[in-house]
């Protein structure tokens, strides 16, 4: 039996060790690694489940991301899920949100490749583009997530769920920067801020980039800053490889990047490292993050018996939900009661103002999400960084948007490369200016043998409470069937035919809901139609003349989600529009002609035509499209059978057979209809299997006086199919296709193209 001494003495060991224990803390170092740092919400998982507490949290680059993320209360399977998401996705590659992409301020589809800003008051200067990613959907995502748990902490890094800190890189003074304090979401941006992918950010009058520059592994800044008893390190980094001669991007990394060392940095702390064992991933290769997380949390387990030896502390489960929950509980809502922007004049201050559809304050930030993404993509608007401010005195959030506008002009090249002689170049040039209201003047030009154009376009952007654009252009167009015809199609007649047109327009647009917009408007159009109406002409004849002078009102409804200009394989598209035509057409027969008189009309119709093509969800690789269209007018005969067919309406859904004149798709009043598959191999290559139904409602045909009658009602139908397989560059597409056109006297046709084959609008469309 144990003396009252000895008792004593007992109770105080047991004591004193019993102190020590709970005084034993964990402090959690997180590498940079890119997108194999996504192996650290394995180790995190990992650990939380055996109960090793975690008292502190320090990253750098995607472990600046996981840490920021478990300090701001979320659990490691939250994580989890926010990281495997489609939304992630889409932060990280920059892509625009299909819920906020605002068709009415999109431009028209042209057939550019590459695009070259510069400012019309400077000289040229060649500048390289800081990044290769759009920052918008990743930094409102910061700002939208992190600033109330910033508010929370009273922008104090060590009130956090736990204390946090996040390593960045300051290239002007050549050292890091680590943040302790301020807005969570700017520490977390800029530490991830890898150069030339993601735009840097500018922090207290310092340009940073990402912490791995010069911290890659800061568990010299975990010890320095908490001094902690034990260190569990989660490293992806490899070492680097050494610079390549053909790899740019290889030899900047060793040129700016200091290597990690992973020797002891502090004296009296034990430290353990995790080394989570990823196949070799890209930097951004996000697409395998449940396979990561795995190997990190299987990595951990494999070290927990020497982390259990290091760590004696047990963290219990129920009390650090408790803990969660009680941190999250403090988290105010994102309620807004002010914008304030900086960096524009006070006209065009205004002009954002109207954007962004301003409220009466205060407002939810999800009732401003959708007009800020109407903002932000804005091609004229170069920068917008999101930033909010909470306000204790009225406890609500100021939202603060730095801005920059983007250079004056805009120049855009590209056009199309093909098989057949129907090669096509484009240019394009643009003048932006943002003041009260929104203003753009474009000119373009597309040149070829089979294809010329020439549009000068100006448009007015008022951004009131409901928007409007007035458009107003003049556009000529050259289409020569004749020099871009191919021995395929040499039966094809009239063999020799120019079809030119030259308008003047003018429209208002109105928008209907994010993905749709309404255009009405008035057009005054020249159409010049050159023809023989037989195979048997020499160069000494003239040919037919076809004039049709004539003003038309139109309405135009569209909605448009589809994810490419073309071939698309994702989205729908709908568009329905009327048109009411007024004019004279004057004939002037050539030497061949059967009549010699001239001949003038006037005629006056309308045509209503509806398009619907869609995409359905994917299944696998595969995925299935519905393709239709149909024409309803009382458009009258013309004085010949051409010149009839040539103002008549065209089903043209295969891009090969908007470059022929073929008859059998031509009518006045059609249905048609067709299917699609798209077997995706790869994200960028696709195999396109598309077949079409024609059913005019009565055919145009012609007589033996040269003139066109109808044939009788439904009486026959067309087919028409193509098979292209297509890979997508990140410039332009590429493609090869083998199509079909029913009754010609060689119905197939192989024809490779490179380009985009898009047209300025016609007049008679």
């Amino acid at each position: 039996m144990l003396s009252p001494v000895e008792k004593f003495l007992l109770s105080l060991l047991i004591f004193l060790n019993l102190t020590t224990l709970s005084a034993q803390k964990v402090g959690v170092v997180l590498s940079g690694g890119g997108a194999s740092g996504v192996a650290h919400v394995g180790v995190l998982k990992a650990l939380e489940e055996n109960n090793i507490p975690i008292d502190y949290i320090a990253g750098t680059s995607m472990g600046a991301l996981v840490g920021g993320m478990y300090a701001m209360g979320y659990s490691p399977n939250e994580i989890e899920e926010i990281l495997t998401s489609a939304d992630f996705q889409k932060w990280v590659f920059g892509k625009q949100d299909d819920r906020y992409v605002y068709y009415f301020r999109e431009r028209a589809e042209n057939s550019s490749w590459i695009g070259l800003k510069f400012k019309i008051d400077s000289t040229f200067q060649t500048k390289l583009p800081t990044n290769i990613i759009s920052p918008i959907n990743l930094d409102f995502a910061f700002m939208e997530r992190t600033s109330a748990v910033s508010a929370a902490a009273n922008y104090n890094f060590d009130s956090l769920f736990v204390p946090y800190r996040a390593v960045a890189a300051d290239i002007h003074n050549k050292k890091e920067v680590v943040f302790n304090k301020g807005d969570l979401g700017q520490a977390m941006r800029a530490s991830t801020t890898y150069p030339f992918f993601f735009k840097p950010i500018v922090v207290d009058d310092k340009l940073l980039f990402d912490g791995g520059l010069y911290n890659n592994f800061p568990a010299d800044v975990m010890y320095r800053d908490f001094l902690p008893d034990v260190i569990i390190g989660s490293t992806v980094a490899s070492e680097m490889a050494p610079p390549e001669e053909d790899d740019i991007f290889s030899q900047i990394k060793n040129m700016l990047m200091e290597r990690t060392l992973y020797n002891e940095v502090c004296e009296t702390a034990s430290m353990i490292i995790i080394r989570p064992q990823n196949a070799k991933i890209s930097i951004l290769d996000f697409s395998k993050n449940d396979e990561v997380i795995q190997n990190g949390y299987n990595s951990t387990l494999e070290r927990m018996p020497e982390i259990y030896k290091m760590v004696s502390r047990i963290q219990d489960s129920t009390s650090l939900i408790e803990k969660r929950q009680k941190f999250r509980a403090q988290l105010k809502p994102m309620i807004i009661d002010d914008i304030q922007i900086s960096g524009l004049t006070k006209n065009q201050t205004s002009y954002v103002n109207g954007v962004l559809g301003k409220k009466k304050f205060p407002v939810d930030l999800s009732e401003l999400r959708p007009y800020y993404f109407r903002l932000a993509f804005d091609d004229r608007i170069k920068k917008i960084y999101p930033l909010a401010v909470y306000d204790s005195s009225d406890q609500h959030f100021r939202l603060k948007l730095q801005m920059k506008l983007d250079k004056d002009l805009f120049a855009q090249f590209g056009g199309l490369f093909s098989s057949r002689p129907i090669n096509t170049g484009f240019v394009s040039l643009r003048y932006n200016r943002i003041s009260r209201i929104g203003m753009s003047l474009d000119a373009n030009a597309y040149f070829g043998k089979f294809y010329g154009s020439l549009q000068v376009k100006g448009t007015f952007d008022f951004p009131f409470k409901t928007p409007f654009l007035i458009e107003g252009d003049f556009t000529t167009n050259n289409f020569d069937y004749f020099t871009s015809a191919s021995t395929f199609f040499e039966d094809i007649k009239p063999s020799y035919l120019i079809q030119y047109d030259r308008y003047f327009s003018g429209g208002l647009s109105l928008p209907l809901g994010n993905h749709g917009r309404i255009r009405t408007g008035l057009t005054g159009a020249r159409v010049f139609d050159d023809y023989y109406q037989t195979s048997n002409f020499s160069t000494a004849d003239t040919a037919d003349r076809t004039n049709f002078n004539h003003g038309s009102g139109w309405l135009t409804i569209e909605r448009n989600t589809l994810n490419k200009k073309f071939y698309a394989n994702s989205g729908s598209n709908f568009i329905l529009r009327i048109k009411y035509f007024a004019g004279q057409e004057y004939n002037i027969p050539g030497s061949t002609s059967l009549v010699k008189d001239e001949f003038a009309a006037i005629h006056d119709f309308f045509r209503a035509r509806i398009i619907y093509d869609t995409y359905f969800n994917k299944r696998g690789r595969f995925k299935a499209g519905f393709y239709g269209e149909a024409v309803v007018s009382n458009q009258p005969f013309f004085n010949n059978y051409t010149a009839t067919l040539m103002e008549a309406a065209i089903f043209s859904p295969v891009p090969e057979s908007k470059t022929l004149f073929l008859p059998q798709y031509r009518a006045h009043n059609f249905i048609a209809a067709g299917l699609k598959t798209v077997t995706s191999f790869t994200n960028r290559l696709d195999l396109r299997i598309e077949g079409y139904i024609f059913q005019p409602h009565k055919e145009i045909l012609q007589n033996e006086f040269l003139a066109a009658y109808y044939g009788k009602p439904f009486e026959k139908r067309y087919f028409m199919a193509s098979a292209v397989l297509v890979y997508h560059t990140p410039i332009t597409p590429i493609a090869i296709s083998l199509n079909y056109y029913d009754r010609v006297k060689n119905p197939f046709s192989i024809i490779f193209t490179m380009g985009y084959l898009i047209f300025n609008k016609r007049a008679i469309d």
